[in-house]
């Protein structure tokens, strides 16, 4: 499946209703975190559902930011092993 996150779609290729269906859900999270209001939630969300092409998604999350890695426990350092 090709998402609209996925760096080699190009713009003029075509969207498949897992691809909108994943901006809507990042729409959806960017306007819990406070990023957008609910005119524009709502403003995006129709254009969305009426998009065509990988561009068309691209557009209405290019000024948002993107994935934040989730914050986890830090590694454990690497014990140095003692020469044979």
């Amino acid at each position: 499946m090709i998402t609209t996150t996925d760096s080699y779609a190009a713009p003029q290729m075509k969207a498949s209703d897992a691809d909108r269906d994943a901006v809507l859900a990042v729409l959806s999270e960017h306007f819990q975190a406070g990023r957008l209001t609910s005119q524009e939630l709502e403003e995006r969300t129709g254009t969305a559902l009426a998009a065509r092409t990988h561009g068309e998604l691209a557009a209405l999350t290019s000024d948002l930011p993107g994935p934040v890695p989730a914050a986890g426990p830090a590694p454990a350092p690497r014990a140095s092993r003692a020469p044979d």
